[in-house]
């Protein structure tokens, strides 16, 4: 019995696809762009100028920043941890937990980011809060990222990750992270 004949084999080599990955890098650019651009220009208050201001107030003094008013009520540093029966965190050093109350002077709904707030020890070294840690702290009171109405207030608790010896001497508490701060000595 006779096989049939076989057709040959095209070896044309087919063009390799374009990658999509170079598409799908350049779209990623254009959107943060387009988020920057959105941030730092045309936002609202991207013209205010990113200074501190200089004067300010003092423990269980009400200050200003924007539309909103600040009150700091108490200082504690020294923490090794925060946390519940199930979540035990450990600071890098030791926190400082600063008492705030925030009211909203203004005519809007507006959001109060804590992670724009800004805390200082004597040789004027700057400390972020530590957001994990403020859930565990705040959880009886209203988070400090929901709205806040206008002629309304809430009370929490900022917390500082600091080097173990330190002690804040003031703190800088902003509207937004743009905004000038109002600095508040707590010590």
């Amino acid at each position: 019995m006779t096989q049939p004949a076989q057709a040959p084999i095209d070896e044309t080599p087919v063009p390799a696809r374009p990658s999509r990955w170079p598409w799908v890098a350049g779209v990623l650019v254009v959107l943060l762009a387009g988020a920057g651009v959105y941030w730092f220009v045309l936002r609202d208050d991207a013209g205010v100028p990113q200074t501190v201001t200089t004067s300010g107030g003092q423990l269980n003094q009400a200050v200003e920043d924007g539309e909103f008013v600040f009150t700091v009520s108490a200082v504690r540093c020294g923490l090794p941890r925060v946390g519940d029966e199930f979540v035990d965190l450990e600071p890098q050093g030791s926190y400082c937990l600063v008492d705030v109350l925030v009211k909203n002077g203004g005519t809007t709904p507006e959001y109060f980011d804590s992670t724009s707030q800004k805390a200082y020890d004597a040789a004027g070294a700057e400390f972020g809060t530590d957001m994990q840690a403020e859930v565990f702290v705040n959880t009886d009171a209203q988070n400090f990222l929901d709205q806040i109405n206008p002629g309304r207030q809430v009370k929490g608790t900022l917390v500082f990750d600091v080097p173990a010896t330190t002690s804040l001497v003031s703190v800088v508490l902003h509207e937004s992270f743009s905004s000038p701060g109002a600095r508040i000595a707590v010590r």
